[in-house]
């Protein structure tokens, strides 16, 4: 992103843009902070890789069992979408390969062998 704010050009600013921008920014927040929230009142490990001792398959867990990476992804959705330079948008596929590779596949192999049947079950709805 700031390679794009230093070389290239925003496209001009449109209002209704920056609203939904706002808003997605927002709706990151809320997933990141109440899957936090969650995580902390579960006592259980909220870094990546962490020890798990809890698993949490209420809130925004009940639609998505990655709520804290699709809010980071939606915080910067939103933050793109601000800028409004679609070059910007191509930082925003590689965060999420990255995330998907890099945590979310090795989160899901760890969850299984940690909470065996019951994490195969909830992944499975």
């Amino acid at each position: 992103m700031l390679v794009t704010w230093y070389f290239g050009e925003s496209l001009p600013q449109n209002l209704p843009l920056i609203i939904f921008g706002l808003g997605l920014i927002g709706l990151g927040f809320l997933l990141a902070f109440n899957s936090i929230a969650r995580f902390i009142r579960a006592k259980t490990g909220v870094v990546p890789f962490s020890e798990s001792t809890t698993l949490i398959t209420d809130g925004f867990y009940k639609y998505t069992r990655n709520p804290m990476y699709v809010g980071m992804n939606s915080f910067l959705l939103g933050l793109l979408i601000i800028l409004n330079n679609p070059i910007n948008f191509t930082f925003l596929v590689i965060f999420f390969f990255i995330v998907r590779n890099l945590f979310v596949i090795k989160e899901e192999v760890q969850m299984e062998e940690t909470f065996g049947e019951d994490y195969l079950t909830y992944k499975g709805k």
